[in-house]
């Protein structure tokens, strides 16, 4: 572990001199206000974004989950754990297990926007349920300013808090971004440092959920939860930066006649380098001779009981990228890499101890030593060298014909023999829609706590084979137009999945999954329409719970008032599934898993909402969850986790530009 940190230390010095020092840097549009980039493939590029600001935005991003996602299974309250109802979107099996529930909350280099700004920008954000004590309250804080033409450093401060309705639910979520760039001719330097913090109590959800259904108790707070004591908390910390030297670039040369010609090629070196800790936490306390029915096993002699599990990693990846994607009509990028990383766990351990000193009646007097059987929590952990290599090629996406083709393949590790292909092959049609193809094959093996994990409530050791993807995609796109369409088919074997007991489980048949989704923008005069549709059949919804269909439809009218001084919106946002075998989720693990008695879905729903913006000043008000108690009780977002009734939320957001 020494190693790893000492690493970890030089890598945080080495990434602030990256951010600071004076070198030359790719060329940056210094005539803009304000520029604004995301990192993109394998973080080898930055590409431009749009930023969020407008009305309907802010409306729907209060809560983190709807930056990266329309469907959710999740817990009810704001900062709970949550999962996304699209199978082909779950994160992959590299990913510390125990935090996947967390992982659409966070704050990670893929999803942080870097800017270069003419004068130092602040936005405030802020929104709160109005009225009640089991209130959602989010807070969050961006300013971002250049210390040079080429040079910008920006914090990104986040707070989310849910308090309870039901029983010991609060939750709540801190997220802290250090962000920073510096982009000239011939180098180019991107890095962050992330803090994530989820501190929530456990439930169990309802013990009842039947009775909430029936409406039987006057309130909300009064419906028994499977579990009283219980709280988890999860960190991650997460340092990353990417550094790019041109070695040779293109020339471009305009003779007398105005014709332009090139010569020579664009040839750079890349390096990455990410150090990433994960640690999550569970603690219960209660009778061990009324251990809750929540958990089938309990392997301590006291009801006091804290488990904890880490995964640390450090990855260093180095690309050689011959020629430019966007203008070249062959770029080619290989790449190599190494990971070391470190699992560990708090395991209960079995022995026997000293327990008192028992007088033998024989003459002469004798004492024997008496021993106990108990169980005591040890640390143990484990590390791996990861090797692994990759390959990009591509052709020009702003030609008539597009293509790209990579692939990634683990060398040595834990991960051996684990490989990613991906070819897409699309075409400009119409002029502004793209049509297009992309395939998909993966070998994944399962992470090593889907192997080996020991706790006091579960412990398992599996041998589990590698699960095999293909999978093959059609979309059609059109930005200018707000229409994008893919359809997916999948061929999945040796699926991995949690079964009814909450055990990781692998499926013994080849399971096929169908989905397309759409999302559709419709415009007409101030009237406007945002639609996204998912639909998905899997053959193995014995192992696999989807429902058939997921809604969502925001529409609403849009009006420029006091001669475009003050903006307008009012609408009407409705999200409903087909019924479904909705997953259970097992506090314990932090895992969704399967379950077959409850049923979720069928229910829409519907939050009303109004929007102003005054200048850079936006404010919403929603009435949420409009039709509780009016249609039924059934706003399940889990098992046996409901969310909350009716309610008002208020929001608003400032934005500073000097």
């Amino acid at each position: 572990m020494y190693c790893i940190l000492k690493q970890f230390h030089f890598h945080i010095v080495i990434f602030l001199i990256c951010l600071c020092a004076p070198v030359t840097a790719q060329v940056v549009d210094t005539s803009k206000n304000i520029n604004a980039w995301k990192l993109m493939h394998n973080y080898s590029r930055f590409e431009d974004v749009e930023l969020d600001t407008s009305l309907f935005d802010l409306y729907t991003i209060y809560n983190p989950l709807y930056r990266n996602g329309f469907a959710y299974e999740y817990l009810g309250n704001l900062g709970s754990a949550a999962q996304n109802m699209e199978i082909f979107q779950r994160p992959e099996s590299n990913a510390f297990l125990f935090g996947t529930g967390m992982a659409p909350y966070m704050a990670t280099p893929d999803r942080t926007i870097f800017y270069n700004t003419r004068n130092p920008l602040t936005e405030i954000m802020y929104s709160n349920i109005i009225g009640v004590n089991w209130n959602e309250e989010t807070v969050k804080f961006l300013h971002t300013q250049n210390m040079d033409p080429f040079s910008n450093i920006g914090i990104e401060f986040e707070v989310l808090a849910g308090n309870e309705l039901y029983e010991n639910e609060e939750s709540r979520v801190t997220k802290f971004t250090l962000f920073g760039n510096r982009t000239k001719e011939k180098y180019a330097a991107f890095g962050t440092f992330h803090f994530n913090r989820f501190n929530n109590e456990e439930n169990g959800g309802l013990a009842n959920p039947g009775a909430l259904l029936r409406d039987s108790l006057p309130e909300n707070w009064r419906y028994p939860v499977n579990l009283n004591n219980a709280r988890a908390s999860y960190t991650n910390l997460k340092i990353f930066y990417t550094q790019n030297f041109k070695i040779t670039e293109k020339v471009y040369h305009t003779d007398s006649t105005g014709i332009t010609t090139d010569s020579g090629r664009n040839f750079s070196f890349n390096h990455q380098f990410m150090a990433e800790r994960n640690n999550r936490f569970y603690k219960d306390q209660f009778d061990v001779t009324q251990v809750p029915g929540l958990y089938d096993n309990f392997y301590y002699y006291n009801g006091n009981v804290k488990d904890s599990v880490v995964h640390d990693r450090i990855i260093n990846t180095f690309q050689f990228i011959l020629g430019d994607p966007y203008t070249d009509p062959l770029s080619a990028r290989i790449y190599a890499g190494h990971e070391l990383a470190r699992y560990g766990q708090r395991s209960p351990v079995y022995e026997q101890v000293f327990d008192r000193l028992d007088t033998i009646s024989n003459e002469p007097l004798q004492l024997d030593s008496v021993f106990k059987d108990t169980a005591t929590a040890a640390f143990s952990d484990h590390y791996f060298n990861e090797v692994f290599v990759g390959f990009h090629l591509a052709g020009p996406p702003e030609k008539l014909w597009y293509w790209n083709i990579d692939g990634k393949y683990y060398l040595l590790g834990y991960y051996r023999n684990n490989f990613k292909a991906n070819a897409t092959f699309a075409r400009t049609i119409f002029e502004t829609y793209r049509l297009g193809i992309r395939g998909n094959i993966e070998n994944r093996n399962v992470s090593y706590y889907h192997n080996n994990y020991s706790s006091a409530f579960f412990q398992w050791s599996n041998d589990f084979k590698a699960s095999q993807l293909i999978r093959a995609d059609a979309f059609v796109q059109n930005p200018e137009k707000n229409i994008n369409i893919q359809v997916s088919t999948g061929i999945w074997t040796n699926y991995l999945y949690w079964n009814k007991n909450a055990l990781p489980a692998q499926a013994d048949k080849v399971i096929y999954i169908f989905s397309a989704k759409i999302f559709k923008h419709f415009k007409i005069a101030g009237f406007n329409s945002n639609n996204h549709l998912l639909f998905q059949y899997t053959t193995g919804d014995d192992v696999l719970h989807l429902p058939l269909a997921a809604i969502r439809s925001s529409n609403y009218w849009e009006q420029d008032l006091f001669k475009g001084a003050l903006k307008a919106q009012i609408g009407i946002n409705v999200f409903i599934t087909t019924p479904y075998k909705a997953n259970a989720y097992m506090p314990a693990t932090g895992i969704f898993y399967l379950q077959e008695d409850a049923i979720a879905g069928g229910y829409p729903f519907t939050d009303v909402f109004l929007g102003i913006r005054i200048k850079r000043t936006r404010i919403f008000t929603s009435f949420n969850n409009s039709l509780a108690g009016l249609i039924s009780n059934n706003y399940f977002t889990a098992a046996g986790y409901a969310t909350k009734p009716a309610y008002f939320r208020f929001g608003l957001a400032w934005t500073f530009y000097n």
